[in-house]
């Protein structure tokens, strides 16, 4: 099978033989739709070709015939990846990343590499102890067990004696803990094309699933089942990767039984840059008199004239606010090339809404834009030009060396970090007071 490599937002023509119908559903499954962000878009084209076109979706997607690897360019690397979800999650994904052994498919082949981690940190509660818990079950069985559950063995079983309807507690490890790295790892098994990967997959695999049944692979049922206290903490590395694999495989997976297996793994980089931004920036502004609200909802900025009552709502990433004046500034975060670009249309129309509904109280409403960068860079400064006397609005963006800050939080002391956050933070949100005030 032939691998192709692009970077994020990218477009590259390959050879590729016909597709096969299989080959056109995955496409489908990856191209917009609706409101749904595009991973990928895919055209066959005449003559045994086919054009990509990539966005900020990275990972693996595997056809019949081709390979197309997404590599996050922005960043430098799948370990920093996986590094970003460890700093936005505040958990230790690649502490079990073994010396010895090279990186699957060269580093290159995002999927392999979690799988492998996955496997090592499966590890760690096998070799500890997995977890055994009490749970309710209700079984037909040929002798009494726990209580009857009489009104069933009234409805179903009257008369009879040889099937008695029982309730009862069973002590076992079939639970959710468990069950989640069961579904991840046989999940991935197959679709590994490393082969020591998909060994240590298999090996572990058939290991979880003798002790639990996992009985679904919805990665949203497990966060919302497990709760973390001090019997299961040792777990959470091993769940997070296993959950990236969930979700990076639930919508476009699709298997060609006939032929190959057929799947997709990625992973959305606009949403790990964002929760990535979103720590930085809180532990950063910690200390001074700023402070950052995640993702809060901002409501009656847009009405319905005839009812008054909201028609829309709007939910900026960052909201900055001066503890000491009360103005609140609007930051948007966007995994875009935006270092080598202009802001794009929409970004701008976006900014500037943010900027009116949020800050409209100030003479000079502002609203902020970081976007990831090679090197820490000023981006553009832009400003409404009002035809009528009106408040002008302006949008200032700015660029995170995301590859350089990883690697300097790894230091004990980031306070030349945070340091470097907070002027940035200043700058865009045109907040410049003195920032050692304690709150």
């Amino acid at each position: 099978m032939k691998a192709y490599i692009l970077d994020e937002y990218d477009t590259k023509v390959f050879d590729c033989p016909a597709p096969t119908l299989a080959d056109k559903h995955l496409r489908d499954s990856l191209a917009a739709g609706g409101d749904a962000t595009p991973r990928m878009d895919v055209r066959f084209l005449a003559g045994g070709q086919m054009e990509v076109t990539t966005y900020s979706w990275v990972g693996v997607v595997r056809f019949s015939s081709v390979e197309i690897r997404v590599v996050p360019m922005l960043i430098v690397g799948n370990l920093r990846v996986l590094r970003m979800i460890e700093y936005a999650q505040d958990v230790r994904l690649i502490a079990r990343l073994r010396t010895d052994r090279s990186l699957p498919a060269e580093g290159t082949d995002l999927f392999d590499l979690v799988v492998m981690l996955l496997a090592e940190e499966t590890k760690k509660p096998i070799r500890d102890g997995l977890i055994r818990d009490y749970r309710s079950v209700e079984d037909s069985l040929d002798v009494m067990r726990g209580r009857l559950r009489i009104r069933e063995q009234y409805l179903r079983r009257y008369g009879q004696l040889h099937r008695i309807e029982c309730a009862f507690d069973e002590f076992d490890g079939d639970v959710p803990e468990n069950q989640l790295l069961a579904a991840a790892l046989r999940a991935a098994e197959p679709r590994v094309r490393d082969l020591g990967v998909r060994n240590d997959a298999r090996v572990f695999g058939s290991i979880m699933a003798e002790v639990c049944d996992a009985r679904t692979r919805d990665a949203d049922w497990y966060s919302r089942t497990i709760r973390y206290g001090r019997r299961n903490t040792r777990y959470r590395p091993a769940h997070e990767l296993a959950k990236i694999v969930l979700k990076g495989l639930a919508l476009t997976d699709r298997i060609d039984k006939s032929t190959v297996n057929l799947a997709s793994f990625m992973v959305d980089m606009n949403a790990v840059f964002e929760q990535f931004v979103t720590r930085l920036v809180s532990e950063s502004l910690a200390g001074t008199n700023l402070r950052a609200h995640a993702q809060q909802t901002v409501r009656a900025v847009i009405l319905d004239e005839e009812s008054g009552e909201t028609y829309s709502r709007i939910r900026p990433d960052l909201i900055i606010e001066d503890m000491t004046t009360g103005r609140t500034v609007p930051i948007d975060v966007k995994y875009k090339l935006y270092s080598d670009k202009k802001l794009s249309s929409a970004d701008i129309y976006q900014s500037f809404v943010y900027a009116y509904a949020v800050d409209g109280y100030s003479s000079a409403p502002r609203a902020g834009l970081i976007y990831p960068s090679m090197n820490a860079k000023s981006g553009p400064a832009l400003r409404v030009k009002p035809l009528v006397d009106a408040q002008p609005a302006r949008i200032r963006g700015a660029g995170i060396a995301v590859a350089a800050i990883l690697d300097a939080l790894s230091d004990l002391d980031k306070s030349h970090v945070y340091a470097e956050i907070i002027a940035m933070i200043r700058e865009v949100a045109g907040l410049h007071q003195e920032s050692a005030i304690n709150i």
